[in-house]
């Protein structure tokens, strides 16, 4: 649960030292020099923004939120793909490139896959004690109890308005 909530913590201040991680390190390790440093100043921002997108769609979920910390499906995900790119600052391989990519899909499906259940659980619920409100009266509700209604004769005002 700690780690869980490090992560939920620290995946909007990870959108901003990650891809600086991968530009400093990679203007450091003098393989990015030139043009490859230019794809680099380009691509980071992009890393950037898939990174608060991410963590957007995170912490969009209500569970999340309550919590106060990721899922374990989040984390383990999360942390491979901090990994990656903490990697991809110290090698420059393209099979690691390769792999920050297709993690960065993954998170995106899974974090939205997991904010459209729990959405959908949440809506089903509030329709479920919508058509429970505006069963007729009378009727017996899920519990099996009848709804009754009760009308004082002293509340009745159509005598008095006449």
């Amino acid at each position: 649960m700690f780690y869980r909530r490090i992560l939920y913590l620290g995946q909007f201040a990870a959108a901003v030292i990650l891809p600086t991680w991968v530009l400093i390190s990679r203007g450091l390790l003098d393989d990015g020099i030139g043009w490859e440093l230019l794809v680099y100043i380009i691509a980071c921002p992009f890393l950037s923004i898939a990174m608060l997108a991410v963590g957007g769609v995170i912490a969009a979920r209500q569970s999340v939120r309550a919590q106060r910390s990721v899922s374990w499906l989040d984390a383990g995900l999360l942390s491979l793909w901090y990994a990656v790119i903490i990697a991809y600052g110290l090698w420059a391989w393209p099979t690691l490139a390769v792999a920050v990519v297709i993690l960065a899909g993954a998170l995106v499906w899974s974090s939205g896959w997991q904010l459209f259940r729990e959405t959908r659980a949440r809506f089903r619920g509030l329709v479920a004690g919508f058509e429970q409100a505006a069963q007729a009266p009378g009727a017996p509700l899920r519990d099996g109890a009848p709804r009754v209604i009760v009308i004082n004769p002293e509340s009745d005002n159509s005598d008095q308005q006449r």
